[in-house]
């Protein structure tokens, strides 16, 4: 065993050399690493198992110290210097587990033993050092931490815990974290099957128990949720599962639990079917529950032989509030309004929100009209009583519709609609009031509907004309330009108002493409005055609020100008104040786009409406149309004057120019004309007509002096205020 012979000039007691001998053949086939160094733990002896393990050899590792050889950055430090420590106290080292590396650089664990041998004379000759490679074992041991520590982060992120039960014994034992999914301290998990159940909410502890004797008995799984009460006093939803666990070697049967805290998506489910029913903002019934809520009452009254009504609230200029005062105003209003309809009724009566500033009130079992009646008339008050919303009083009143079952309708869309019909009628009558649906009603609202539906062909069958009016320079009788007005007539030769039509364009969406139109017809008039009569003139076309919100407006207009060749001015978009306001922030937005068209801009029937001046001097608009309720009277009423000069005035200090309309006697325009009117057109002027008629006037006006399509100069303020 020349592995074994001490190295060259060292001194070793041969008692001790003989000594191993003895052991060389148990050392050599060992699967273990033994390594002997002497006093001064320099290597005298490895065995093969070192040489295969590490890659070194005894010739090339005698005399050095394995510290050298087998240490590297994955070592513990501090675990070697106990080692060694304890060595120069001549101490025993039993099962350090350690990283070693390899000659190729590979790192190994290895449980490492070493005992100091001393000779007879007690003095410490050498070292022996037995090291068993742990590395598979060690890996095995970190993969089982690694996914136990998965397993415990997926069953903390997947909010799940578990828990085995043994049959005979009713124990109970829980998985790490189990506490966090339970909402339970760690020591008050309950220890039996028993002491669980008795954790539930009261109503839901049968379930589980059933659940449990159905897996004892008939080894059953199960999958259940219940409340569980927890340690903070709320109630957590918990899904469980159980698995029944057959008896294996010397484990008896016994249960396998897991446990799902469900708390929230519970909650998510609950606000779901809650948003599925109600209103957002005031919690009411939405239209689905309402429809639901409609079907099931007139089923029962069916049946039962019952009456019911059915009320439509729509609160009264509340668009006016909201745009004035703002949407959070506005929307605690409806809020407000809300819980007062609710206070109002019974609790058996259902209030809902159909959207926007409209409730429903469904009241069931009501026989007499007059108590009916007396409800509309409770509700209406409570609406109008003073309300306090951010430290502003507010008054606002409803206009109420109500229709009644089976009187007026046997389903829940005739009672709605008829309702509204008479929702309508209500706001006809001036507001806070309400009324019954009634035959009459319905009538009109037949009528309504054929009008629709005349209207929805009348598009196609060239039935829809523009009239136009023209307007004149105030001082004088130049011709400026004219107002193209929409005008209908049906097959059988009659004319519909605009006043009659218009709201049911508007209301049914038919409004977008007869403004279409009217626009493009428009130009093309313009187009033809102009190559006939040369000079420049103006036309004049209004727009909904609809069109004003349609992003594909600015396009429409661009392809509109360029195709007519329609020089700066010469198409002028008129818009009423109520349009114009309709949002402030946009509308002004989209209007400062049309400028950059160089189209005109001018604000429709001013002084009837109830925007905010605030926001009326940023319009990018040239002009203002003074409304005509204003000028019919002027003659005889010192207040309409005065509103006209004061009009006037406004409109000059803000750089506008000034149209009257409805201009029908010399003396208003006398009037008009001595308060620095600028422009006028009415019925002393000149009436609306038909295509022809404009090529007639305009023939009469060729020999006079084209008037400027911008803004003259007047005496009151410069030429145009930029835009």
């Amino acid at each position: 065993m020349d592995a074994l012979q001490p190295a060259r000039g060292a001194e070793v007691d041969m008692k001790v050399f003989d000594e191993l001998q003895r052991f060389r053949l148990i050392v050599e086939h060992s699967s273990n690493m033994v390594v002997i160094t002497d006093a001064e733990r320099r290597i005298e002896y490895v065995n093969p198992s070192y040489t295969r393990v590490t890659g070194w050899t005894l010739p090339e590792v005698r005399g050095l110290k394995p510290g050298r050889l087998l240490h590297g950055p994955l070592t513990d430090a501090e675990s070697v210097r106990r080692i060694s420590r304890a060595l120069s106290l001549g101490e025993s080292i039993d099962g350090v587990e350690l990283v070693n590396y390899r000659r190729d650089g590979q790192p190994y664990w290895v449980r490492l033993h070493i005992r100091p041998v001393h000779d007879e004379s007690g003095r410490l000759t050498h070292f022996v050092a037995i090291q068993t490679d742990v590395t598979e074992r060690r890996q095995s041991r970190e993969a089982l931490m690694a996914s136990e520590r998965r397993l415990a982060e997926a069953q903390r992120l997947a909010r799940m815990a578990s828990f085995e039960c043994n049959f005979d014994t009713d124990e109970m034992f829980w998985s790490p974290g189990a506490e966090q999914v339970v909402g339970l301290p760690e020591a008050l998990l309950p220890c039996s099957f028993r002491g669980h159940v008795s954790l539930l909410h009261h109503d839901d502890r049968a379930a589980l128990d059933d659940a449990y004797w159905a897996l004892v008995s008939e080894q059953r799984p199960y999958e259940i949720e219940y409340r569980l009460l927890s340690g903070e006093g709320k109630v957590r939803w918990i899904r469980e599962r159980g698995y029944y666990l057959p008896a294996e070697g010397s484990l008896p049967s016994r249960m396998c639990g897991l446990v799902f805290d469900i708390s929230a998506t519970k909650e998510a489910h609950d606000r779901i079917q809650y948003l599925a029913w109600h209103d957002t903002l005031t919690g009411l019934a939405n239209r689905e529950q309402l429809q639901e809520v409609l079907h099931q009452r007139l089923e029962v009254a069916r049946d039962t032989g019952q009456h019911m009504a059915l009320l439509f609230v729509d609160l009264d200029r509340f668009k006016t509030i909201n745009d004035s005062l703002g949407h959070q105003v506005g929307d605690e209003l409806l809020k407000t309004c809300a819980q007062r309809l609710r206070d109002a009724v019974r609790g058996t009566d259902v209030v809902g929100r159909l959207g926007g500033d409209e409730f429903v009130v469904v009241l069931a079992g009501v026989d007499a009209e007059a108590a009916v009646d007396r409800i509309a008339s409770k509700l209406l008050s409570r609406i109008a009583a003073p309300m306090l919303i951010q430290d502003r009083e507010l008054h606002v009143t409803a206009s109420l519709g109500i229709s009644l079952y089976p009187r007026d309708g046997e389903t829940a869309s005739e009672l709605m609609r008829h309702a509204d019909a008479a929702m309508y009628h209500a706001k006809g009558k001036g507001r806070n009031t309400h009324s019954f649906f009634s035959e009459e009603l319905n009538a009109r609202l037949s009528e309504r509907f054929e009008l629709e539906s005349q209207l929805r062909l009348a598009l196609a069958r060239g039935e829809l004309s523009l009239h136009f009016q023209p307007q004149f320079q105030a001082e004088g009788t130049r011709l400026i330009g004219f107002e193209a007005l929409l005008r209908w007539q049906t097959p059988d030769g009659r004319w519909i108002p605009p006043d009659q039509f218009i709201p049911v364009a508007e209301e049914s969406g038919l409004i977008q493409p007869i403004g279409n139109w009217v626009l493009e017809e428009a130009c093309a008039h313009w187009q033809q005055w102009r190559a006939q009569y040369g000079g420049d003139i103006r036309v004049a076309v209004n727009l909904s609020a609809s069109q004003l919100r349609d992003r594909g407006l600015l396009a429409r207009i661009r392809q509109l100008t360029e195709r007519f060749d329609m020089p700066p001015g010469a198409l002028e978009l008129e818009l009423t104040e109520a349009v114009a306001m309709h949002d402030p922030g946009a509308s002004i937005e989209m209007m400062k786009e049309l400028r950059g068209l160089q189209v005109s801009l001018a604000v429709d029937d001013f002084g009837t409406g109830y925007s905010s001046l605030a926001y009326l001097k940023t319009l990018p608009i040239q002009r203002i149309k003074l409304d005509r309720t204003f000028v019919k009277d002027m003659e005889l009423n010192p207040d309409d004057q005065a509103i006209c000069k004061a009009a006037i005035q406004m409109a000059h200090s803000l750089g506008l120019e000034v149209v009257a309309e409805g201009v029908e006697t010399d003396a208003q325009r006398s009037f008009l004309v001595g308060h620095g009117c600028d422009l006028m057109q009415g019925y002393h002027l000149g009436r609306p007509m038909p295509a022809s008629g404009v090529m007639a006037l305009l023939a009469a006006h060729t020999e006079r002096p084209p008037p400027e399509l911008r803004p003259r100069r007047s005496r009151f303020r410069p030429s145009c205020r930029p835009s």
